[in-house]
């Protein structure tokens, strides 16, 4: 196909399997059906968290329940954080049984332990996950993310080539919903008397970027920043990255404004080596949470509202993801005629 029409399809803003029914068998099917705009290959999730499970069979349910709501929507693969060093085995077990799951280890900042970084990648994890929860909470300085403890786990890092997805900043204003609360993160720092800010927070992370120029960085939430905020980051830092979760529940009826689309269209084709799809939601024991389906839902959906090219969405949607974890892609076949 690409050596019959290589300039046609190169400009061409459908998806490619109505540019074939356009230009295959002479024509014979040009104007049948509707002109999709393109959409996934499937997805990966880069941000996911794997909460109450002990077993290997506890998280063989979890994925089979997650997929079972999700696999029409075309989700493909599962990046989940963990926390449970002492599992590692398990985990190990899962990500080479199973093309659905690879998983990243979750450190604490209070605790830059280098050994439980060293155990997990023998085991296979494929990223580091950092949060400044504690920091925010005014319970842990910012500066010992500079210590000699974390350089050193940095070193590590930056030695074995995974990413950090990085939980820096946190709104404090309310959820952006008519009666939505406050996160208690910067509350609770407050009360605790702590003067430093989301930007201080901000400017260490970049500190670390620059003093560990190899290392990946993946900006959860976007940092809770402008769009123009992120592209003087991105300019000026080649190793700095974001995911797509927006920190919050979506909503179905949640939209873009229009004036927003084409700004958020143009970031994303600037960057688009730079964004990640995910969506921070949860693989929970006890039953399939909807809310979190609805989330995952919604964050698609956003994606697929701002009309990328065809290669923009797939590099969003997993390559990535693919390319940054250095996991491998999906198998994923479309199940006879159905379009999610």
């Amino acid at each position: 196909m690409d050596k019959i029409f290589p300039s046609v399809k190169k400009d061409y803003n459908y998806s490619p399997d109505v540019f074939e029914r356009e230009y295959v068998d002479n024509g014979f099917s040009k104007g049948w059906g509707f002109h999709f705009p393109t959409n996934e290959e499937f997805w990966i999730d880069c941000h996911n968290h794997l909460d109450n499970w002990r077993t290997h069979s506890d998280i063989y349910k979890l994925l089979d329940q997650w997929f079972s709501r999700l696999d029409a929507y075309r989700l493909g693969k599962v990046l989940v954080i963990a926390r449970e060093p002492a599992s590692l085995k398990v985990l190990k077990d899962i990500s080479s049984q199973d093309d659905r799951f690879d998983w990243l280890i979750w450190i604490d900042c209070d605790k830059p332990d280098i050994s439980t970084l060293e155990k997990a990648l023998e085991h296979g994890a494929v990223g580091l996950k950092l949060h400044n929860k504690v920091i925010m909470q005014g319970l842990v300085r910012p500066d010992i993310w500079l210590s000699d403890e974390w350089c050193k786990v940095f070193e590590l890092v930056e030695k074995s080539g995974i990413p950090i997805l990085w939980h820096v900043t946190q709104r404090v204003t309310k959820s952006p919903y008519h009666g939505g609360g406050y996160n208690p993160y910067w509350s609770d720092g407050q009360k605790r008397g702590v003067t430093y800010t989301n930007d201080d927070l901000l400017q260490i992370t970049i500190k670390i970027s620059e003093m560990f120029p190899k290392i990946k960085i993946i900006g959860a939430h976007q940092h809770y920043v402008s769009l123009k905020r992120l592209s003087e980051i991105f300019d000026k830092h080649e190793n700095m990255y974001i995911d797509t979760s927006v920190g919050c529940y979506l909503r179905w009826a949640d939209d873009l404004h229009e004036e927003d689309r084409k700004i958020y269209y143009d970031f994303f084709v600037k960057y688009q080596d730079r964004i990640l799809f995910g969506t921070d939601s949860a693989l929970k024991c006890g039953g399939v949470d909807e809310y979190l389906v609805q989330s995952f839902l919604c964050h698609a959906r956003f994606i697929n509202k701002l009309r990328l090219p065809h290669e923009v969405l797939q590099k969003v949607a997993h390559v990535n993801a693919e390319k940054l974890f250095g996991v491998e892609p999906v198998d994923y076949a479309r199940r006879g005629n159905v379009r999610p």
